[in-house]
């Protein structure tokens, strides 16, 4: 493989130097092992911040996993030898597959049913439930009885979980984290399911463990501190449960965890991702992704950010060193802190009060940091990197030490300013350059940001994960900055500093993509969403002065965010010498009206050159066998997207 890869680095050199036709690609490499001809591929390696795709070309050929040409359909079929699979596209367009730079696939993994049940099907192992798409209040009516069918199925000792839905478009989300903390207590379990660990998930990631699942999750990493979300863990049991499920759960069974995030993977490629970054938030999540490149059997490419437990100098500088490396499994920076919701503008008056007292199921809007303006007494409230915050020396030890920071949540604009500072002060300390600042890609995820902050963001070569969803839906999470929620808070003019993907990219800027909710069905409507600024349910546009086209959405899905995550070399371009991550799609994404965007197909997702997805129609056309989530024999609970 080493010396497959040499030589293909050979051909991209004469490729690039303008002597393609002077190399024969099947003489160097052998015959590609597959070639797709007869479509419309585009490149997406225009390296502009204009509304360019580069080159579009009719055939592509791949060896041992990545493209070794593109060009004609005559240049491509030329190469192809006696095996060579051939996969005549029939005029259908090819992209890049989709990188998304905040995305908790482990988190999902356990709360979207269809990857778990795909893996544990029935009761054996874990017993789960997954109650029905109804509203919020009946979903809460059918647990008591949900819980005690579980139990009475369940072997003592046996893990059980239990979650409700949001909805498909988590039309439910408001009224759950309303009442779901008022209706769930760790006592109320512990009388349901006294001899079995229990965790209830409201939806989301707020849950309610009882106390055999405290317990459990106590014997399998003692030296676990409590959660940061939530308060009181080991007493109340409400927390996310993101490090308490894969830890507790399959802390002797990491192949059963690996399993089930790699069929998580899948149930997304059937979508078009194929790359994600996140903080694994488990040893045991990382663990598992590890073990699957270990084996050679991963569905999907996972850059993971840094989240502890030792933050000294020498750990973090090591860690840099280590950086990009690996091809599925790889380090991308570090969560050295999440940024708080506080802003440079006051809110509302009567918002003030109301911050103040509101509790979800996802915590206070006021103690979650929503500060809605200065507060006289305290004008740094919600504030996670102001100075003197333990996030801050994390944010300048990270930077000084050459790793970065990515992966951070952050919301209001005044957090960011005071990251940036950090930045410099890290800057000065580790005695770095423009450029080794600049390489280290620092990023803020989510994204609230105002105008006034992109010449020094340019300065330090920020990214800005961007998330279409906070301006299509309110969710009821206190602690996100939904655009609608920022008019209502703030006033109208500031709903534009969400996802402000337009102004970000006129200014020099990447930006890239994330859903940060377990709705990759709607990543094609997100596109949209992006393109129109719409939410939705309100049917009004906020903020419609940052609007793209669908270019630079699509830069920001593929070319963009595998620079995010330090593999724009590897993935996020098809050209000669990358890896084949690409997908077919049913429609010409370039030229259908914008309103049909969302309605977008993926027929065949190639990771590496092998299909992670592949629908039973397409392998029939084609003559391969269909593969992925869309073929699983599992039925999705009622209510649950297919």
């Amino acid at each position: 493989m080493k010396k497959s890869w040499i030589l293909i680095a050979m051909v991209v050199f004469f490729y690039a130097a303008g002597m393609a036709q002077r190399v024969d690609v099947a003489a160097v490499l052998g015959y590609p092992q597959t070639i797709l001809y007869n479509g419309k591929i585009v490149t997406m390696d225009d390296p502009t911040f204009e509304s360019k795709v580069g080159t579009i070309v009719q055939a592509l050929a791949i060896r041992d996993g990545r493209i070794i040409y593109t060009g004609t359909n005559a240049d491509v079929q030329a190469l192809a030898g006696p095996q060579t699979k051939k996969i005549d596209l029939k005029g259908r367009m090819v992209l890049p597959s989709f990188t998304i730079t905040h995305e908790h696939l482990n988190d999902w993994s356990f709360q979207e049913p269809r990857a778990f049940k795909h893996i544990l099907p029935n009761d054996d192992k874990v017993v789960s439930r997954w109650l029905p798409g109804k509203p919020a209040k009946e979903q809460l009516a059918m647990l008591e009885g949900v819980i005690k069918e579980a139990v009475s199925k369940a072997k003592p000792g046996q893990w059980i979980l239990i979650s409700c839905t949001w909805g498909t478009k988590f039309e439910y989300a408001r009224d759950m984290t309303d009442i779901f903390d008022k209706s769930v207590s760790k006592e109320w379990l512990d009388q349901l399911a006294p001899n079995n660990p229990l965790r209830v998930r409201d939806g989301f990631l707020g849950s309610v463990h009882n106390t055999k699942a405290i317990e459990a999750w106590r014997a399998a990493d003692p030296t676990a501190s409590e959660p940061k979300e939530g308060s009181n863990f080991s007493k109340s049991g409400k927390s996310f449960a993101r490090p308490i499920d894969p830890m507790a759960m399959f802390h002797n069974d990491i192949p059963t965890l690996a399993k089930i995030l790699n069929a998580e993977f899948e149930v997304w490629a059937s979508y078009g991702m194929t790359s994600y970054g996140s903080g694994p938030y488990s040893l045991n999540n990382l663990r598992a992704y590890y073990y699957n490149e270990q084996q050679g059997v991963s569905k999907g490419r996972f850059g993971w950010a840094y989240q502890g437990p030792n933050w000294d100098f020498n750990t973090l500088a090591e860690l840099a060193t280590t950086r990009s490396k690996g091809d599925y499994v790889f380090l991308i920076g570090a969560f050295a802190s999440s940024g708080g919701n506080c802003m440079s503008v006051p809110g509302k008056e009567e918002f003030k009060a109301l911050a103040k007292t509101q509790t979800t199921s996802h915590g206070s809007w006021d103690t979650g940091g929503a500060s809605f303006g200065n507060d006289e007494n305290d004008p740094d409230r919600g504030c996670n990197m102001a100075p003197g915050k333990p996030g801050r020396q994390r944010v300048i030890d990270t930077v000084a030490a050459g790793l970065g920071g990515k992966g951070m949540h952050t919301g209001g604009d005044k957090d960011i300013d005071y990251f940036m500072d950090a930045i410099a002060e890290g800057a000065k300390i580790g005695n770095l350059t423009a450029a080794e600042v600049c390489e280290q890609r620092n990023a803020f995820d989510h994204a609230l940001v105002r105008p006034q902050q992109y010449a020094r963001m340019k300065q330090y070569c920020m990214m800005m994960s961007a998330n279409n969803f906070l301006i299509w839906n309110e969710d009821g999470h206190p602690r996100m900055r939904h655009a609608n929620a920022i008019a209502r808070y703030y006033g109208t003019e500031y709903a534009a500093w969400t996802a402000p993907r337009k102004s970000f990219t006129d200014a020099g800027l990447m930006s890239s993509y994330e859903i940060d909710r377990p709705l990759p069905q709607l990543i094609w409507k997100f596109i949209w969403v992006g393109m129109t600024r719409i939410n939705e349910e309100e049917n009004k546009a906020y903020g419609p002065q940052e609007r793209t086209d669908r270019i630079i959405q699509m830069k920001a899905l593929t070319r963009w965010g595998s620079y995010y995550m330090h593999k724009e070399k590897e993935f996020g371009t098809l050209e000669a010498g990358k890896w084949a991550d690409f997908i077919v799609i049913d429609r010409d994404f370039l030229t259908i009206p914008d309103d049909d965007i969302p309605n977008v197909k993926v027929l065949m997702t190639l990771l590496a050159g092998k299909p992670t997805h592949l629908t039973t129609e397409y392998g029939r056309e084609i003559g391969m066998t269909p593969v992925g989530a869309s073929t699983w024999p599992e039925p999705i609970p009622d209510g649950w997207s297919k």
